[in-house]
């Protein structure tokens, strides 16, 4: 049971890890409009020394480089803002995979939810509930329940034997179990 439970803790380590690693990924949309703003940002600053070079520098070959610099960072920042003007038609979706991976968490966590409180005795606490309801009681509980009634009944014919008879018949757990006692207490 320690083993079980043990699993248990680690299994639900994972799904929270994964859960969290899949709920921190960034929107799509929001990583382009960031790098956007960061590239921009950059192609002004590198523009702005550029103008700077060009303006101080006395040989030709370095102002006409200097020049080219700006027109290139010039269309850098052009292209920057052709993203952001397409940037809005742009969704989100999430990876079919991540789907997957998602409602198999979901599922996992809720196995072990289930598994937990069994462990730790609510699942019987809950069990008890459910058969308090007379309709929700199992037909073969029903019946050996009816079966012993008759037996404590005595104006019943009913014997004990024909509820141990019944009883074997109906669950073969029960069957190996008397069989096995049957054993045991012939020697």
């Amino acid at each position: 049971m320690v083993v079980s439970v043990l699993w248990l803790g680690v299994f639900l380590l994972l799904m929270a890890v994964m859960s969290s690693a899949m709920a921190g990924c960034s929107s799509a949309v929001q990583a382009i409009n960031a790098n956007a703003t960061e590239i921009d940002d950059l192609s002004r600053s590198s523009e702005g020394r550029f103008e700077r070079i060009a303006s101080e520098v006395a040989d030709d070959e370095l102002r006409v480089e200097s020049e080219h610099g700006i027109m290139e960072q010039q269309a850098i920042q052009g292209a920057v803002a052709s993203i952001r003007e397409e940037l809005p038609r742009v969704e989100d979706r999430t990876p079919w995979w991540a789907m997957i991976v998602g409602r198999v968490a979901i599922a996992g966590a809720l196995i072990a939810i289930i598994i937990l409180l069994w462990q730790t005795g609510l699942g019987a606490l809950v069990r008890r509930l459910v058969y308090s309801v007379s309709f929700l009681i199992p037909r073969r509980a029903q019946r050996e329940a009816a079966m012993d009634w008759k037996i404590v009944n005595a104006d019943d014919p009913a014997t004990m034997r024909e509820s141990i008879a019944a009883k074997r018949a109906s669950d073969p757990a029960y069957n190996a179990a008397w069989k096995h006692a049957a054993k045991e207490n012939a020697t």
